[in-house]
């Protein structure tokens, strides 16, 4: 599986995600089971890249509780 990396939602523009639509949201994902996480997809000729959205409103204190992954292949199709 790729390496996913986060960063802050602050720090996204809005451009990075037009053309992406969800292909799966996962509820409970942290300790309180109040977490969720949007995964999103676009396909770009035989690639499928994804971008991962997390929001964990348990979050510890200096943490944010929105996250945004930065882009990433999730799929090569021959």
């Amino acid at each position: 599986m790729a390496k996913v990396v986060f960063r802050d939602y602050a720090e996204v523009s809005e451009s990075m995600m037009e053309g992406f639509t969800v292909a799966k949201v996962l509820i409970g994902i942290n300790a309180e089971e109040s977490g969720m996480m949007l995964e999103l997809e676009r396909q770009i000729d035989n690639v499928t890249i994804g971008i991962d959205v997390v929001y964990n409103p348990a979050c510890e204190d200096g943490e944010t509780p929105l996250m945004v992954s930065e882009e990433y292949v999730k799929k090569i199709n021959q």
